[in-house]
């Protein structure tokens, strides 16, 4: 997605930003002096570069040549960093999956290649088992949303620089100083969770995780680039957890190839598996 127009400048609070190891780094490409907020300095460092430097900071679309273009990429970065969420993915259950493989530590955005991966996998198990063609994933978490619990006294300038630099586009107040923050973006939200963590102003954060839930795609990638697909196929009550639960492991291959592993129906009595599994 194209960046949101600045709306302001975080001027001091950026140039001091001096992130704990914990933190992320806010700076972007036309932040010539790596102070956070792209302004007149970074005007002049490309100026002082001008002419042939490879490499040089100046150089902002690593042509090799400090010139015009890379005069207009800072003029049209103007203001402070904000994070590139890229182009939205199409598929948006694919994305929410693939997210939510991510973890803690993996990175902030869901790469092409594992979201390709996801769709191809999930077409090649929905033909084999087109009673699954109706049971889609339902999100542990907002992909565009984080709680958070400030620290009452702290100075916010750290914290107010990584809300513009992730662009929260809303603040919504619980209550006291816990706070749900909504992104321009979706994003691996456990994975921002630990980057707040690493502020002096944030005494907890989590993701904004769902309650319940109907069904569950959860993959786990395996020896020679086999995806093992562990799937909840819940029905009946599901508002707290459903009572009815058909579960498959299939194993998609690099090549395509789909194996059943294995499927269980689980539940009291009542529940009706309906027809055989496929």
């Amino acid at each position: 997605m194209s960046r949101q127009k600045r709306l302001f400048t975080l001027m001091a609070a950026c140039a001091a930003l001096i992130a704990p190891p914990a933190a992320a780094d806010i700076t972007c490409d036309a932040d010539v002096d790596g102070s956070g907020v792209i302004d007149i300095d970074d005007l002049f460092g490309v100026l002082a570069e001008w002419g042939p430097c490879d490499g040089c900071p100046g150089d902002i679309d690593d042509s090799g040549v400090v010139d015009i273009d890379d005069v207009f990429a800072v003029l049209a970065d103007w203001g402070p960093c904000l994070f590139d969420y890229g182009e939205p993915y199409e598929n948006t259950e694919a994305e929410q999956i693939g997210l939510e493989m991510l973890g803690p530590y993996g990175p902030l955005l869901l790469p092409e290649e594992s979201y390709n991966r996801i769709v191809r996998d999930q077409d090649l198990i929905r033909t084999d088992y087109p009673g699954l063609l109706t049971e889609f994933h339902d999100m542990a978490w907002m992909p565009n949303e984080m709680i958070v619990k400030l620290i009452e006294g702290e100075p916010l300038d750290m914290y107010e620089a990584y809300n513009t630099y992730y662009q929260v586009i809303d603040e919504y107040n619980l209550f006291g100083t816990w706070w749900v923050l909504t992104l321009a973006g979706n994003i691996n939200v456990p994975g921002l969770v630990v980057e707040y963590l690493g502020l002096d102003a944030v005494e907890y954060a989590e993701p904004n995780g769902l309650i319940g839930g109907q069904n569950f795609w959860q993959p786990v990638v395996m020896a020679e680039d086999t995806w093992r697909w562990n799937i909840d196929d819940g029905f009946h009550d599901c508002t707290d957890g459903c009572d009815c639960h058909r579960y498959y492991v299939i194993d998609v291959e690099a090549d395509g190839t789909v194996i059943l592993v294995s499927y269980e129906e689980v539940g009291p009595p009542y529940c009706d598996f309906g027809a055989p599994l496929r």
